[in-house]
């Protein structure tokens, strides 16, 4: 913590710099003390760009609310989801959105994991389970998302029989 002359210190002016009506005191004494003055104009022009970069919007990155909006699905089901339906031999079978996502989740989660991928969300939609992962560089992240694929496809058939949805597996991030 470094001092001015008349004793004040560095660290006291950037407080009253933040907040000026914290300490009224502090306001008059800078008033009168040409040290504190000076010190204090030199910290206003620093903290004008802090300021300015305070307030400017800073937008959205492309593709962020989407991801966050996935992920958060393949927490959760939908509320008051019906049952999600598969065709099988001898008719059709109704199995929760619950139970498939939470077989699903599981799954990909731990063949992901082995194969070096991050599940970011599971979710069933457009007549299928849909799987976003994210993969670390260098990695050869297109055919290991397709393995992640065949072998998620091969033990949703050893879990749910014929009923098991038909996988896809997104890429939606390299890190």
């Amino acid at each position: 913590m470094s001092r001015l002359p008349c004793g004040r210190s560095v660290d006291d002016l950037v407080a009253y710099l933040v907040d000026r009506e914290e300490d009224p005191d502090l306001g008059a004494h800078v008033a009168g003390c040409p040290d504190c003055a000076a010190e204090l104009a030199e910290l206003e022009a620093r903290w004008a760009a802090v300021r300015q970069v305070a307030v400017t919007p800073v937008p959205t990155p492309p593709g962020l609310v989407s991801r966050v909006l996935a992920a958060v699905h393949g927490v959760r089901p939908r509320p008051g989801s019906p049952p999600v339906e598969f065709d099988q031999d001898g008719g059709r079978v109704s199995v929760s959105e619950r139970a498939v996502l939470a077989v699903c989740r599981r799954l990909a989660v731990d063949l992901a994991t082995r194969l070096g991928l991050h599940v970011r969300g599971t979710a069933v939609a457009d007549g299928g389970l849909q799987v976003l992962v994210a993969a670390r560089y260098p990695m050869p992240a297109v055919a290991v998302s397709e393995e992640l694929r065949a072998q998620l496809a091969h033990e949703l058939r050893a879990q749910l029989g014929d009923a098991a949805p038909v996988v896809h597996v997104h890429l939606i991030d390299i890190g």
